[in-house]
Formats: structure tokens, sequence, C-alpha cells
């Protein structure tokens, strides 16, 4: 029964984590996500601000989709689980 909020809070964890390392490296990284989004205006490359923003979109919405693929067997006897057939 305690299946479905471990999941969702496994879910929302990764995604709060991974704004965390991406903040951090706001703060002093030489390297990562977060230091070309502060690098970029400092250096006037837009495209290098819009492609971090994208990869890190894209990073995301893949590893919650991975995540939902394996809990998705998991969840089959829930009443609210769209896969049905």
């Amino acid at each position: 029964a305690v299946m479905p909020a471990y999941l969702v809070a496994l879910r929302s964890g990764l995604g709060l984590g991974r704004m965390f390392v991406v903040a951090a490296e706001f703060m002093g990284a030489s390297e990562g996500l977060g230091y070309l989004l502060t690098d970029g205006p400092q250096l006037g490359k837009p495209a290098q601000i819009v492609t971090a923003i994208i990869t890190f979109a894209i990073l995301g919405k893949a590893t919650d989709s991975l995540l939902a693929l394996g809990a998705a067997p998991f969840l089959r006897w829930q009443d609210a689980y769209g896969g049905r057939e």
C-alpha cells in the first residue's frame, strides 16, 4: 500500500536532487550545467544558455520517464494507473 507514495517521493526527490546539483554548480564549479548557465550571460553566449536549459530539461524528463517506466509493473493494481489494456 505504501508503494505509490514511495515512488512519488522517489521521483520528486530525484528532481530536487538534480536541481540542487545545478544550484551548487552556480556557486563555484568550473564545469557542469550550472556553470554553463552562469558562464553564458557573462560571455554573451545566449546559445550556450539555451543549450544548457534544454539539456537540463531533457535529462530531467528522461530520468523521470525511466523511473516511471520502471515503477509501472509495481502499480498495475492501482485504480488510477493509466496503463491498462
